[in-house]
């Protein structure tokens, strides 16, 4: 992997596909499995996990964040903080819009507006 997991769903998927490589080419070719080979994929591993504690760390002040900002009834903050969390957990999710903003278009096309 060039480049680290964009998010802490995509790290886990990745650390499983490794140990799930790990343990098929042990079962298929026991003898041939080379130290380096294993090596390389532990390393891999290893960096993976490493990203994976700062990804963990960075949720965590986000919603640490968002909590500061309920006690403070920012709700801007708060959802951004949310949105930023749920993003470093799967980075391939999209946060609904919230009520408001539905509002704010549905008023925009209301038919009664058109004259």
């Amino acid at each position: 992997m060039d480049k680290p997991s964009q998010s802490l769903s995509q790290t886990i998927s990745y650390l499983k596909h490794c140990s799930s490589q790990l343990m098929t080419n042990q079962a298929l070719s026991p003898a041939s499995l080379s130290a380096q080979r294993v090596h390389e994929i532990a390393s891999i591993e290893y960096l993976e996990l490493e990203h994976a504690a700062k990804q963990v760390t960075s949720i965590q002040k986000e919603l640490f964040r968002a909590i500061l900002a309920l006690e403070n009834d920012d709700k801007t903050v708060v959802k951004e903080a949310l949105s930023t969390a749920i993003h470093q957990i799967n980075s391939e999710l999209t946060v609904p819009a919230s009520k408001a903003d539905n509002k704010i278009d549905k008023v925009a096309c209301d038919p009664a507006l058109a004259g």
